[in-house]
């Protein structure tokens, strides 16, 4: 019973909901069955963990036919009644707490009846509702509905009205399915970036075309997903503009998730931006990064750990440490417990080595067991960094050792990530060279090395180590 469909999905309801759905399980509208009652007044006593060895099948029948022998197939028949009363609670609930949803279909079953005096309040009712409505995809499907449930009602009692709601059920039509497939597009092409897969994406060559030929069109939700996938696909500023403008035109009816996908999307741009050596895109960054926060946007649950450290990253690197107390202190509980301690050293790690404190840094990551870290490649270059400024010189001959190593063997580090590491390691070790050398060694050939290679994160202090050895 414990292991059951019903209980798995009983713990699943807050305190207020296992209330309602003992009224509903009460209401003889729903169910008329006494035994049903009996038997969940028995076992809501367990809520909300459901453990308890009085939940064994044989037990719980004594309780609710106490003159009855025990038959299994009258226990599995009455847990089969309690979880569809369950099913038929819960997705009752979800509709009702969907007003759009509800209200078209109230709408819907107006017009069927032919009461016009009650369809035209309700109407104007679902149509000013609408207009107050979060954007998203599912507010086009209802938007859609609700004309054309409006269209079925005119065609036997106005025949301007219905002509007239033709155009605007086809608009309506034109924004759902735009805002659909452009939406979907977005995920097929990340999709297709992560594991190297095509997708056929069907009229994406139109909708570009029809997208791109009116520049002026009024900014709805689907031009601010179109603005998105252009910036994913092509990294072209101007489409980085549009969108902040989308974002900031639609921000009063954007929805939560939307607003965080564009935050993150701009911030991904930004990161790229960096990457190809412009650093005064940090700024940017931090600043959609406070923007993104004040929001209140990241999701509910655990907070993505590399998001997290990239976040910490950015920060220190414009010496936002201040800032930055107040972020961790705010945020790392809703890191994984499992990994919360790791993700919080390392960051701290990271502070103290901005900072210039590279002792304390090293403390910090004393206390991480590196080597079992998804992070460990890029914990290890900032430990370069760390022995290379402490002058730990034979730990950094070591480490610089075994990541080559390590490199060599594992496939799954990517190109960029291996390239990088592979830089800092490189350099660094010509820095150690000189500077271990009894000879006076000019550092002119490697400090044009560096300026010369592509940029990459390191690459300033790299320059900066090599001006100190001049």
């Amino acid at each position: 019973m414990e292991n059951s469909q019903l209980i798995e999905s009983l713990r699943t309801l807050d305190k207020n909901e296992i209330k309602e759905f003992g009224k509903f399980i009460r209401s003889p509208y729903f169910n008329n069955r006494s035994e049903v009652i009996r038997f969940f007044n028995y076992i809501k006593k367990f809520f909300p963990e459901f453990k308890s060895n009085e939940l064994k099948e044989e037990n719980i029948f004594k309780k609710v036919y106490p003159d009855k022998k025990y038959s299994s197939v009258m226990t599995r028949k009455l847990i089969s009644l309690t979880l569809n009363l369950l099913l038929d609670f819960l997705t009752i609930e979800d509709f009702k707490e969907n007003k759009n949803d509800y209200n078209v279909k109230m709408l819907d079953m107006l017009r069927k009846r032919k009461l016009p005096a009650l369809f035209q309040k309700r109407s104007r009712i679902t149509g000013k509702n609408l207009n107050i409505s979060t954007l998203d995809i599912y507010y086009y499907e209802q938007k859609l509905k609700f004309t054309s449930i409006q269209n079925g009602y005119f065609l036997n009692s106005d025949e301007s009205s219905f002509v007239d709601g033709l155009q605007n059920e086809l608009n309506d039509l034109i924004e759902f399915f735009l805002t659909g497939v452009i939406l979907q597009y977005i995920r097929l092409s990340e999709w297709s970036r992560q594991l190297n897969k095509k997708f056929d994406l069907k009229f994406y060559d139109e909708i570009l075309k029809y997208m791109s030929a009116d520049d002026e069109r009024e900014v709805t939700l689907y031009s601010m997903y179109f603005n998105m996938l252009m910036l994913l696909n092509t990294e072209d500023e101007n489409y980085f503009k549009k969108l902040i403008i989308s974002r900031d035109t639609l921000k009063a009816k954007l929805g939560k998730i939307d607003d965080y996908n564009v935050q993150i999307v701009s911030m991904q741009y930004c990161h790229k931006k960096v990457q190809k050596g412009y650093p005064e895109y940090r700024k940017q960054m931090f600043e959609i990064t406070k923007k993104l926060l004040a929001a209140d946007l990241i999701p509910d649950g655990f907070i993505e750990p590399y998001f997290f450290t990239n976040i910490v990253r950015n920060a220190s690197l414009l010496n936002e440490f201040d800032w930055l107390d107040n972020f961790l202190n705010e945020y790392k509980h809703r890191l994984n417990p499992e990994l919360s301690d790791e993700i919080t050293n390392y960051s701290q790690a990271m502070i103290e080595s901005a900072k210039g404190n590279f002792e304390k840094s090293l403390m910090h990551f004393s206390k991480i067991k590196i080597e079992r870290s998804n992070m460990k490649l890029d914990m290890k270059n900032l430990l370069i960094i760390i022995y290379y400024e402490l002058n730990f010189i034979e730990e950094l001959i070591s480490l610089i050792d075994t990541n080559k190593h390590f490199l060599q063997r594992d496939r799954s580090v990517s190109d960029s990530y291996r390239q990088v590491s592979l830089l800092l390691m490189n350099f660094v070790s010509e820095l150690i060279k000189i500077k271990s050398s009894n000879k006076k060694i000019s550092t002119h050939g490697l400090r044009k090395e560096i300026e010369k290679s592509d940029y990459f994160i390191f690459k300033e202090w790299l320059l900066k180590k090599a001006e100190e050895l001049k």
